[in-house]
């Protein structure tokens, strides 16, 4: 009886044994996927942030109704870097020991990109960007960091493109440059890329009229401008500032025929409302327009839950949300070195996996090296690139590539 009862007691341990390992893989799989946003949820520049979450939630939300990564929903753990570098760093630090996420998505500000890409090196946690532009991002041999948006130099060069066509195709009067940027590392980086890229395709800088973000008063710079008469202006500002210069613009009786931003500020979804009736004309770079066509479906949804149209950095987003999730598929792993394996080798092309269709100007997704100015970068997004669309009628339509257009330039920008 003893003997039986030992027995007995044995096939009891193991069922439970059997049981509790059940438990444990059943309760490993319904664990979530931890990723971490870092953006400036508070402070001047958290209507950046907050939309940028937008397109964050907006594709998890999309993921996990299909399911997740494997049957695991996929969380968002928010990391509020107020717009601050130090800050950036403790919440970078936070994310990875505390919060234990697997990958971390950010930033929007390249200095604090920065500070989190060596967080993740340090910690072998991938990171993507999908908005920092500035080049030496990628050029500090770092394994672990990612830039899905093209770099400064190309956002640069497209602008040049595009008044190199106004130039030859449309037969706009193109020769001298004004540049207009602010005294941050952004800022700085459209000077730098001017002055290599503007005698490149045969124009002249007139002026480059340098500012203090979060100013008050930018009248004496409008002034540079008007005095300068360039046939085109670059910028690149903050929305505080975007909004401020605009509504100089007009105060001071200065039109530019053209003017092509760098994106950041002057597309912000806060930007035409807060200048009704004096921004058309005014073009941008855009990672995203309402009118591309291999959009419109997610934009629609987008907008129905939003009351906004995506503009590029909610577009950004969530298709960096979307690579994050294959990358996840694609390693069956959230092994930080898997992961990152898996976003070395991945080549995208025309839509995800069970997903959406790639709604940026470009088609491809192939992260890779390349050389920039003499200088080598790694795990660069190559395929990515920009359009160009102006505000006409209050609102962005697409204007370049000529061949791709949603509508002709208007010329010269009428400012009202």
């Amino acid at each position: 009886m003893k003997k039986i009862t030992k027995v007995l007691t044995g096939a009891a341990l193991i069922a439970a044994a059997v049981f509790t390992v059940g438990c444990e893989k059943k309760s490993a799989e319904a664990q979530t996927i931890k990723i971490g946003a870092m953006y400036a949820l508070s402070g001047d520049k958290a209507a950046i942030g907050n939309n940028i979450m937008r397109g964050v939630d907006f594709a998890v939300d999309m993921i996990n109704a299909q399911g997740g990564v494997n049957g695991r929903k996929i969380e968002i753990v928010r990391g509020d870097t107020q717009g601050d570098p130090k800050v950036g760093r403790s919440v970078a630090e936070r994310l990875v020991t505390q919060d234990k996420v697997n990958a971390i998505l950010g930033c929007h500000q390249s200095t604090i990109t920065a500070i989190a890409a060596q967080v993740c090196e340090q910690y072998k946690i991938p990171e993507i960007t999908a908005i920092s532009t500035v080049d030496n991002l990628s050029s500090q041999g770092l394994e672990y960091f990612f830039r899905m948006c093209p770099t400064n130099t190309d956002y640069v060069e497209d602008q040049y493109l595009y008044l190199k066509d106004l130039e030859d195709k449309k037969g706009v009067p193109m020769k001298n440059i004004a540049i207009f940027a602010d005294n941050s590392n952004i800022g700085q980086e459209l000077i730098r890329c001017s002055r290599i890229l503007a005698p490149k395709y045969g124009f002249n800088i007139v002026a480059e009229v340098q500012y203090s973000g979060g100013t008050t008063d930018l009248t004496s710079e409008v002034l540079k401008i008007r005095n300068a008469k360039p046939d085109a202006v670059l910028c690149e500002s903050y929305i505080a500032d975007a909004i401020l210069f605009t509504k100089t613009l007009t105060e001071q009786n200065a039109h530019p025929p053209v003017i092509v931003a760098k994106a950041n500020g002057f597309a912000d979804p806060s930007f035409i409302p807060a200048t009704p009736g004096i921004s058309n004309g005014i073009a941008s770079v855009v990672e995203f327009s309402a009118d591309f066509p291999k959009g419109k479906e997610i934009n629609d949804k987008f907008k129905a839950k939003y009351g906004v149209d995506m503009n590029g950095h909610s577009a950004e987003s969530f298709t960096a949300i979307w690579i994050l999730k294959t990358a996840f598929e694609q390693a069956g792993s959230t092994d930080g070195t898997k992961v990152r394996d898996a976003l070395a080798s991945m080549h995208i092309v025309g839509q995800f996996p069970n997903g959406p269709k790639i709604i940026l100007p470009y088609n491809e997704i192939k992260f890779g090296d390349e050389v920039i100015d003499g200088v080598k970068h790694h795990h660069n997004n190559i395929p990515a690139t920009v359009a160009i669309a102006q505000i006409q009628n209050g609102e962005w339509a697409t204007v370049w590539p000529f061949e791709e257009a949603a509508a002709d330039v208007q010329y010269p920008a009428p400012l009202k």
